[in-house]
């Protein structure tokens, strides 16, 4: 075992260069961005990107030259120790650099998603007093910072997708694509500019290091909820790589891996910083889009990836070599559902290895369970990181212990990844997420169902969130799921609770099906839904079946392609709405609305009714239940159409081929 590796009680920084092994020409960074062939193509309307991907190679001393050059560029320019940073960039080798820089010279990133909205951007800003933003030199982030109204003393450094590149290849880029208006910004430095200042910084700077100080902020998913800043230390993100060292996890020198994964999410920069530490050569993407990862897999051929559920089922549209697959890790919701396939899909292309999942929190610094070559089991999340985490099964909403082989119940977790807290807005959140325990412990309350097995494999059962709490009876979500999945054109699966009158939850299915699959006209949806109605019957107790069965095209994703619950509670409480035929929610990635809310209507309930009083009228009946069942209902944008039910006509017919209602 190697001994730099278990030593993390240190900054960052250090804890990076005491582990990288500097080879001048070996490569620590390929860096690729991807180019559509033809630009005049939507390829939004492809089955598949038909793309370019030059790339660029960084090795690992111009790596240690960048950051130390990055960090005297910040001195001159005027950030200090204890200052904090807000990043709102995407994967790119100036993101790593800044990340390692700001941490030698003791400021702090504060990570923000590059697609937030401007009144989102505006508070995760002020709400850590925040006075330099580093930005995505892009139309889309400039809009959204133009729109944000930040304070006028904040200053900007921007830096654009393709800034590792040669001049000649961005030249060709300007004169090759379609140019957006340019947006000024005020205070605005371009990356350029801002390395020339390096220069006057003929210094070296290190920050002292604190034991658990705060080195970085990372917001957490908002799946279920407005996303909240988490205060990360040194510690939380090292002992990340420790972890997988005395896991025996072990990741190579001069192998290679694809990353999807953020660095502004928790598990994307940990993952990051786990590779760099040990001289893996990472191939990196700033576009988060899982469309691109079978050319990804195919064209580099990587020994590792980390990716989500999504990335695979893009993966899986296609063969492609998998010989060179060591450990592919594939964290997030859904992953569970789809995993016999996966297995499947993975031997039958060449794998050594089957397709790996993990479990984590990014309030333990994201990294709680994970299976892996030497702690693999079908259907587990895989066995606790580390060998200081620490867990406990407790009573829901208690701090009751009921840990034991078999018992479901909260997952708590306590130990070296545990993580300060929330900060800023989210303090008052605390108190229910970070909990003392009669041992004298803060424990993290994770707030999902779980159960381990004799072996200390942990299984995952359901978010608390999204239990099922029918006329007073919880149940979780699994066995629904487990059964449509059956289904042999189904792809995907989820299940949530929906409002009811007098049942207080139902459960409601949306369910997709595979591309090219035999079901293509009205009544083969019509029977396609019987089948999956009859799955569910066959095994699932009558009490725990759902009330409605939906076919959808997708299931919404949230701004790191995890599950959209949210979307589905809004679209699921406004088919609650008294003349509602139909209703498509879609999650939306920009900086105007969080939702797009298509709705269907019956002419005859609404003759008297003017568009802007219905829609008022809708968004009220949602926000009204949104406030007892607690769910987000965020900013929605609202398109409305009428048709009337006396014709009988094929658009109805098509309306309700896709649901059914029990």
């Amino acid at each position: 075992m190697r001994e730099e590796r278990l030593d993390y009680k240190k900054s960052k920084y250090d804890y990076l260069m005491d582990n990288i092994k500097i080879f001048p020409v070996a490569p620590l960074i390929l860096y690729t961005v991807p180019i559509p062939k033809d630009p005049s193509v939507n390829e939004e309307e492809l089955e598949f990107y038909d793309r370019n991907y030059p790339t660029i190679s960084i090795t690992t001393l111009e790596f240690k030259i960048m950051v130390d050059e990055v960090a005297k560029a910040l001195l001159a320019y005027g950030i200090k120790q204890g200052d904090i940073v807000t990043i709102c960039h995407t994967n790119t080798p100036e993101t790593i650099y800044m990340e390692y820089a700001l941490n030698k010279i003791g400021a702090k990133p504060n990570y923000v998603y590059p697609n937030v909205t401007p009144e989102e951007l505006k508070l995760y800003v002020e709400e850590l007093g925040s006075k330099y933003l580093f930005i995505l030199d892009d139309y889309d982030v400039r809009n959204i910072i133009s729109k944000a109204s930040l304070d006028k003393d904040v200053k900007i450094i921007s830096s654009s997708p393709i800034e590792a590149f040669p001049y000649h290849f961005k030249l060709a880029g300007k004169l090759t694509t379609e140019q957006k208006p340019f947006i000024p910004l005020e205070n605005e430095t371009k990356w350029e500019e801002f390395m020339k200042d390096f220069k006057k910084i003929d210094y070296k700077y290190y920050s002292d290091y604190k034991e658990n100080a705060i080195a970085n902020y990372v917001h957490t998913s908002g799946t279920s909820g407005v996303p909240k800043a988490v205060k990360i230390t040194n510690e939380n993100d090292n002992q990340f790589v420790k972890n997988y060292e005395t896991d025996g996890a072990i990741y190579e020198r001069g192998k290679t891996c694809v990353q999807t994964i953020p660095q502004f999410v928790e598990f994307g920069k940990a993952t990051n910083h786990m590779l760099l530490c040990n001289s893996v050569t990472t191939i990196m993407i700033p576009e988060m889009n899982p469309k691109n990862y079978h050319d990804l897999i195919r064209i580099f051929r990587p020994n590792y990836s980390f990716a989500t559920p999504s990335h695979l089922d893009e993966m899986m549209k296609r063969n492609v070599d998998l010989s060179n697959a060591e450990n592919y890790l594939f964290g997030g919701d859904g992953f569970s559902h789809k995993e016999s396939k996966a297995i499947k899909f993975f031997k039958d292309n060449g794998a050594k290895n089957p397709p790996y999942q993990g479990y984590g929190a990014t309030e333990y610094s994201a990294d709680v369970a994970y299976t892996r070559p030497n702690a693999y089991k079908v259907g587990s999340v895989g066995k606790i990181s580390g060998t200081d985490t620490k867990y406990m099964i407790v009573k829901p909403g208690t701090t009751t212990d009921i840990t034991a082989p078999g018992v479901e119940g909260e997952l708590c977790i306590t130990g070296p990844g545990l993580t300060l807290g929330y900060a800023g807005d989210s303090e008052k959140e605390n108190k229910h997420v970070y909990k003392m325990h009669d041992d004298g412990n803060i424990w993290l309350h994770t707030g999902d169902l779980m159960s381990f097995d004799e072996d200390g494999y942990l299984y995952f059962h359901g978010r608390l969130k999204n239990i099922i709490k029918r006329k007073s009876f919880a149940f979780g979500p699994d066995e629904i799921i487990n059964a449509v999945m059956l289904h042999p054109n189904v792809s995907n699966c989820v299940v949530i609770p929906k409002y009811d009158s007098l049942e207080g939850e139902v459960p409601s299915c949306h369910f997709t099906i595979k591309e090219n699959n035999e079901y293509v006209d009205y009544t083969d949806y019509e029977e396609l839904l019987g089948e999956v109605e009859k799955l569910v019957n066959d095994n699932v107790q009558e009490f725990h079946r759902p009330t409605t069965y939906k076919i959808r095209e997708s299931i919404p994703l949230t701004k790191n392609n995890k599950v959209d619950f949210n979307a589905l509670k809004i679209e699921d409480t406004c088919m609650l709405y008294k003349g509602v035929l139909s209703a498509n929610i879609k999650s939306l990635k920009n900086q105007e609305y969080d939702y797009e809310l298509d709705i269907i209507l019956e002419t005859k309930m609404f003759e008297n009714e003017s568009k802007e009083n219905i829609i008022k009228n809708i968004e009220n009946y949602i926000r009204s239940i949104s406030e007892i069942t607690k769910f987000k209902v965020g900013k929605i944008k609202y398109n409305i159409r009428f048709v009337s039910l006396e014709y009988k006509d094929k658009t109805i017919k098509n309306i309700k081929s896709n649901v059914k209602h029990i």
